[in-house]
């Protein structure tokens, strides 16, 4: 195992031709892109982990036009693939960006699958994997999602031990939905040894044989990187940008508190992550309240601060990858802040704000729902707090809501109530809202039609809803006691926006004439190379960062190339 002491001894100084700060899915794409063809590549990772939010993530990248479509019988095309993002960003969109993502994602792909990480699969036209506005040009149902499969923690030998595990099971993301396990019919008491949808297989003494998800895709990018030379040190916090006659040539860094400068002859990878980790950016940056997010504790917008005082200009700020959280203690070893997405599209269940008024479709993918809270406006978001509401009937029914009621004392994150009323009560919901909500909704899950919200009637809704539940897959009555209330609060996957970035990566001056800063390079949530006001796709936000990853890789290995070529005819 490479040692995590810096120049392994007492060496302050230390120079390679490419440095990378941050460990996942843009830092481990760009190191190995440039360490493909030799160059001499240092990733310094702030935590003792490797992954970052990467790891805590489902694994899936949002490639579109990628090799792998045709295998679940889905065509796409250049024109169609950004027909559908400029749909998307609207007048946010960033078309530099925008047609740098569309033609570099699947090359990217292409090559690192080349060099052993893969083989990816794609994912069919199943529950969930359909492109999040399904409506807009260019929208395909699925196929542009690319899953990582499993992977063996024994591949990286020694370095199991510093791979993050997102969650403590090998999770197969596709069978999962593919399967609709939240749908499936909670545990009975007469078959104690039935697995729960999100179980898998359990810790064993901390130690897994495989993981999925997200762990499965940095064990597979930082396994490569290892073959191919780049050298990792954990523990050790970049502090600030080197830049001699306006370009940038390394970094200061800090590891067991002594100082070392290390140089880089050919450019410095800034993929250091959002910074949910940092409440005063957060405060300063976002427009609505972040409360919950599974972006690691390490992010607090190292990247962000270093480029800024180098001279960087931002963008894209004010937005993160929204999703509605609810903070729930499900006992699989950890403690789960979860994301709600399958719960709230299964019958029986309602969300409403303090007024006891629904304020969107239930089922609408997570960003575009992260949005509906509402934007800080003087005390604060418009429909915050939020309640998810189901009732007995969806407990007797799905998974995804039997989990929520753990047998035993109630838990303090849920409300339980016997009547609406009583739920209200409890809730300091208005009461009188509440019940005129459920009686309307109750009539359009009798009648299979949702008139103020249209819910179970889109492509998304059909694709997540229950075929067996009847005139529609998606609603359902809300009348048998007892009724259950989860608090929704606003949250995200991790912030997003950061230095700005031309359509190589090369982060720009905020300076006039606003020129590329030489040496520095940016990718993933610490940059603004993403979708800047939608969530295309699921992994929108892990193939955004490994497709800039690669291409700053590339201009790597060819700068080496480059100079190794003039050298020899020196």
């Amino acid at each position: 195992m490479t040692s995590f002491i810096p120049g392994g001894g007492d060496q302050a100084e230390s120079t390679a031709d490419f440095v990378v700060l941050g460990s996942g899915a843009a830092g481990l794409t760009g190191a190995l892109a440039a360490a493909a063809d030799g160059a001499h590549v240092v990733l310094l990772e702030k935590s003792s982990l490797i992954g970052g939010t990467t790891a805590m993530s489902g694994g899936v990248q949002w490639i579109p036009v990628n090799d792998h479509m045709g295998e679940v019988g889905v065509d796409d095309s250049r024109s169609e693939a950004l027909a559908y993002m400029r749909a998307c960003e609207g007048s946010k969109a960033n078309d530099e960006i925008l047609v740098a993502l569309v033609d570099n994602a699947a090359p990217m792909v292409r090559f690192i699958e080349g060099l052993g990480v893969g083989p990816f699969r794609a994912w069919p036209s199943i529950g969930g994997t359909l492109d999040y506005r399904p409506w807009l040009e260019g929208a395909k149902p699925g196929g542009r999602g690319l899953d990582p499969g499993k992977f063996a923690l024994s591949t990286l030998g020694e370095w199991s031990s510093r791979l993050r595990i997102g969650t403590p099971w090998s999770l197969d993301m596709m069978d999962y939905y593919k399967e609709k396990m939240y749908h499936s019919s909670p545990p009975r008491p007469e078959d104690p040894g039935r697995p729960s949808p999100r179980s898998g297989q359990a810790l064993a003494g901390g130690e897994v044989e495989f993981v999925g998800s997200g762990t499965a895709l940095v064990g597979r990018l930082f396994a490569a990187c290892l073959a191919h030379n780049v050298v990792p040190y954990l523990d050790t916090r970049a502090t600030e940008l080197v830049i001699e006659e306006g370009r940038v040539v390394g970094v200061r860094a800090v590891h067991d508190g002594r100082s070392w400068l290390l140089r880089a002859r050919h450019g410095v990878l800034v993929a250091t992550g959002g910074y949910g980790g940092n409440e005063e950016l957060k405060r300063l940056w976002l427009n609505r309240p972040l409360l919950a997010t599974c972006e690691i504790l390490e992010n607090e917008g190292d990247g962000h601060l270093m480029g800024m005082a180098a001279g960087a200009q931002l963008a894209g700020l004010g937005e993160a990858w929204w999703m509605p959280y609810a903070h729930i203690g499900v006992d699989y070893g950890v403690t789960n802040i979860g994301g709600t997405r399958e719960d709230r599209i299964l019958p029986h269940t309602m969300i409403v704000n303090q007024a006891g008024r629904r304020f969107i479709n239930e089922t609408t993918n997570y960003f575009d729902f992260g949005e509906s809270f509402g934007s800080i406006t003087g005390a604060g978001p418009r429909n915050f707090p939020a309640w998810l509401i189901f009732d007995q009937q969806g407990v007797e029914r799905y998974a995804m809501l039997a989990m929520k009621v753990p047998p035993g004392e109630t838990p303090e994150w849920l409300t339980v109530g016997s009547s609406m009323a009583h739920l209200a009560e409890i809730l300091g919901i208005d009461p009188a809202g509440l019940a005129e909500t459920t009686e309307r909704f109750n009539r359009f899950a009798t009648e299979g039609k949702d008139l103020d919200f249209h819910r179970g009637e889109g492509p998304w809704d059909l694709a997540w809803g229950d075929p067996d539940n009847g005139a529609n897959s998606c609603l359902g009555t809300l009348e048998k006691p007892p009724f259950y209330a989860v608090e929704l609060v606003p949250g995200a996957l991790a912030t997003k926006g950061g230095l700005r970035v031309n359509d190589r990566g090369q982060v720009i001056s905020a300076g006039a004439p606003f020129d590329p800063i030489p040496g520095l390079y940016a990718a993933g949530n610490s940059s603004n190379a993403a979708p800047s006001a939608s969530y295309p796709g699921p992994g929108s936000t892990i193939g955004s960062a490994m497709t800039f990853g690669y291409i700053v890789g590339r201009q790597i290995a060819e700068l080496v190339a480059g100079h190794e070529r003039a050298g020899a005819t020196a």
